[in-house]
């Protein structure tokens, strides 16, 4: 009996505060005033972007031209030089010796054709008296004729003596940057054998590589937009070069684009390089409109109730004024172009003319 009366009191209790709970009721919509914009298909041009490196269109390893021993190294790494600047210098011992031997040679052989010449003049004296033969003018003719020949031998021989001095001087052959050194002094030269690198830093090309499905759409004198991870502003290029012979490994055809000079800009350098290969036709919508989320994108579709419906969307650059939308959207519907951070799922749109 007092359990009964103990369950009634609880119930008169409960009924009392209120009963059950009722659930909360979804927030109300709210109203936004804000331009919108249909989107739609046009054409836009079909991008191929390479990755490469910016290079020297200069590059110039600098070896000696015979083998002596390195004297001097007048240059270092990072060091500007000039044209016809003096880099190096090599031992001329050996190559004076020989210039003073060919030098002699050449006077010996100078004092022979003189000798012959006068001979030969002697003998025509004495032919013409009858006093002799006609052979004996014929041998003075010949003998003078190779002392001439002897004579123009040690010449070229001094001639080249003379030059080998010359290159115990080695000069830059290009204004530029030394950015190898590959020798010191005393270190044994020989022609092939790199003394010092050195590569332009105004002549610069940016050298990617094309695969060999797109290489055919590449041609001489096409636009590139060249985009460098150092620098800020992208740079307008155009192709240079194109080797028509791929590598048998990577199957990529090396491409060389021409870039103006550019403040900053170095060789070694990584960047893009765009190429426009055609056209396409994509649906597109403004940067504005697009919403980020936790790293997605999306935008805020208006249906025709005039309610904002958030929709995920697949985009990719393409479009100089926008991006590109993959997957998400339809052409003619309609988005918010300026969507803020207060507007959520389920709020109005007053109604207000679409932007085109």
């Amino acid at each position: 009996m007092c359990t009964a009366c103990g369950i009634a009191a609880l119930s008169l209790l409960l009924s009392a505060c209120g009963g059950d709970p009722k659930p909360n009721a979804p927030p109300e919509a709210r109203v936004f005033e804000a331009a919108t914009t249909v989107v739609a298909t046009r054409e836009i041009p079909v991008i191929y972007t390479t990755t490469g490196t910016v290079v020297s269109d200069e590059r110039v390893e600098i070896s000696s031209r015979t083998a002596a021993y390195v004297r001097t190294v007048n240059v270092r790494e990072g060091e500007r030089v000039q044209l016809g600047q003096l880099l190096a210098t090599l031992d001329s011992q050996d190559i004076e010796a020989d210039v003073r031997m060919a030098q002699a040679e050449r006077d010996k052989a100078l004092a022979a054709s003189a000798d012959a010449r006068r001979d030969l003049e002697d003998s025509e004296k004495l032919l013409a008296k009858g006093m002799v033969a006609q052979a004996h003018r014929r041998k003075a003719l010949l003998l003078q004729q190779s002392a001439d020949e002897s004579l123009q031998g040690a010449e070229a021989a001094l001639a080249r003596a003379l030059s080998e001095r010359q290159y115990t001087r080695i000069l830059s052959p290009v204004a530029g940057v030394v950015v190898a050194r590959h020798q010191r002094a005393g270190d044994l030269a020989s022609p092939g054998t790199p003394l010092v690198t050195v590569e332009s830093d105004t002549a610069l090309l940016f050298e990617t590589h094309a695969v060999e499905q797109r290489v055919t759409d590449i041609r001489i004198g096409d636009p590139v937009d060249v985009q460098i991870d150092a620098l800020r502003a992208p740079i307008r290029g155009e192709v240079l070069r194109l080797v028509a012979s791929g590598d048998p490994v990577t199957r990529g055809f090396q491409v060389k684009v021409s870039i103006p000079p550019t403040q900053g800009l170095l060789p070694g350098m990584f960047g893009r390089g765009q190429f426009t290969i055609g056209k396409k036709q994509a649906l597109v919508v403004p940067a504005s409109t697009l919403v980020d989320r936790g790293g997605l994108t999306g935008v805020y579709v208006v249906d025709a109730g005039q309610r904002l419906n958030f929709r995920w969307l697949r985009t990719e650059h393409g479009a100089a004024d926008g991006f590109v939308v993959l997957a998400g959207l339809e052409p003619n519907e309609r988005v918010i172009v300026a969507p803020t951070s207060r507007m959520r799922e389920g709020d109005r749109i007053a109604a207000a003319g679409a932007t085109p």
